[in-house]
């Protein structure tokens, strides 16, 4: 005989991964499930890379660090404390060449929107001695995705100084990746996640209206004549680094991408849905 007790259908959300479930249980049991979901999404947030490269496409230029990919793209950051020395082995780096363009995938893990921001990517921009407002940089757009059909760039803008020295002031790029100098290492035990000592470049899935993604894709801004990039204002994105593009070093170093904010794709759910 069928139950006099209303049915009771209680949906929440959380992220698109695995679709609708459904169970039956009692009343009591909704109450504890929900409790020990709770507890279970809040420990499962923490901190990694990217468990693999899931597309390279080299760009002109490219080929420094190839023949340790891709091993050296998916650790920890290998910075220096001192910004003006930067990291130049190719065992830690690669060149993504002009306009050259990496996607890197975390599967064991997704990057969630949590307090501030979510990951950082690193290169070995460095500030050149005595100007600590300057900096010799590559820089690269940053795109994120749940599939890789769908990307979403974060906004950047550059300010055009229309003189070859006034593209190493810091200040002229903002939302780009290449940028900041690296401090963060293994050698040194500066964290890669708190993004107030790491150095790198930080971005915020919030700014995206993302709550979570699984593909974090860098792209060098290439040149003003090979694959140029061009930011909302109308600038074609132009950097120091530019003028040094020889062959296999040029364009964009990537050493790490690191999620601040993450959760085991096991603990990231959609549209639950408990009845009794």
């Amino acid at each position: 005989m069928p139950s006099s007790r209303p049915r009771v259908l209680l949906s929440f959300t959380s992220n698109r991964l695995f679709g609708q479930h459904a169970v039956r249980m009692s009343y009591p049991t909704i109450a504890i499930l929900i409790l020990v979901s709770a507890f279970w999404t809040h420990k499962a947030a923490g901190q990694c890379f990217p468990d693999r490269v899931f597309s390279f496409s080299a760009g002109y230029g490219a080929g420094f660090g190839l023949g340790y990919f891709p091993q050296n793209v998916l650790g920890p950051p290998h910075g220096n404390v001192n910004p003006q020395l930067p990291n130049a082995d190719e065992r830690e780096l690669l060149s993504l060449g002009v306009g050259g363009s990496i996607v890197l995938e975390f599967s064991s893990h997704v990057v969630i929107d949590g307090p501030g921001p979510d990951f950082t990517v690193f290169e070995n921009p460095f500030q050149p001695i005595g100007y600590p407002d300057f900096v010799f940089c590559e820089t690269a757009t940053v795109s994120v995705s749940t599939d890789t059909i769908s990307w979403y760039t974060f906004p950047f803008e550059f300010d055009d100084p229309g003189t070859t020295a006034g593209l190493y002031q810091k200040w002229r790029y903002r939302g780009l990746a290449g940028v900041t100098p690296v401090f963060s290492s293994p050698d040194n035990g500066i964290s890669p996640y708190d993004p107030n000592v790491s150095g790198g470049d930080s971005f915020d899935l919030h700014d995206l209206g993302l709550t979570y993604v699984k593909f974090v894709k860098v792209t060098d801004t290439g040149t003003t004549e090979i694959s140029p990039t061009v930011d909302r204002r109308g600038n074609i994105v132009n950097d120091p680094g530019n003028a040094m593009n020889a062959p296999p070093t040029a364009g964009f170093d990537l050493d790490a991408v690191a999620a601040i904010h993450s959760s085991p794709v096991a603990t990231v759910r959609e549209d639950w849905y408990l009845y009794e």
